[in-house]
């Protein structure tokens, strides 16, 4: 069943239908979700929330414009959201703990997540984390990239390639970080 077929059912009443919305594009605005909270639990969450808020105003969406765009849109301000009141609680957090025990933000992120992933995301905008996901992660092209962040393609690819030149500068100083260790441990 077509993505607009799915829609107009679930306009007419047929709630039973947006399952196969959800279905299309669960793991989509998941991992969406999850490349710009980086946190897995905050990301299922996002998702949930993304899909409750697409059902309960789908009949504000105008057909004229791409449904993957809108969703895209939809799940961006959610997280834009839960990022801004992140960061008043990592600014009041502090108050509640001794100072002895106070950690950064970024220690605790790296901790939750047990990766390198807090490492190459520290720096990046939430446009290049959004690039980053789109390009890489879901594997659109330029054109769907520029249809979903509403730019330009030109503009898309511009910015995807300063992202790459910005990667590729971390991971050369990451490599010399690393060279360094291995010559103190000799």
């Amino acid at each position: 069943m077509e993505i607009e077929e799915l829609i107009n059912k679930v306009r007419q009443g047929d709630s039973a239908a947006f399952e196969g919305i959800i279905r299309l594009f669960e793991q989509k605005i998941y991992t969406y979700c999850y490349f710009l909270l980086g946190d897995r639990q905050e990301a299922e969450d996002a998702a949930q929330d993304t899909f409750f808020k697409t059902f309960q105003i789908i009949g504000t969406y105008d057909t004229k414009g791409s449904f993957t765009a809108w969703l895209y849109k939809i799940a961006e301000n959610h997280c834009r959201n839960l990022l801004k009141r992140k960061r008043k609680w990592m600014h009041l957090l502090p108050l509640f703990r001794p100072e002895s025990q106070a950690k950064s933000a970024e220690l605790i992120f790296s901790e939750q997540m047990g990766t390198e992933m807090p490492y190459w995301f520290s720096g990046l905008t939430i446009a290049e984390k959004k690039m980053l996901v789109l390009r890489i992660e879901e594997d659109y092209s330029f054109e769907e990239i520029a249809r979903i962040l509403e730019i330009s393609t030109a503009t898309a690819r511009k910015r995807f390639e300063r992202l790459k030149k910005k990667l590729r500068s971390k991971n050369k100083l990451k490599e010399g970080i690393i060279r360094h260790e291995q010559q103190l441990e000799l």
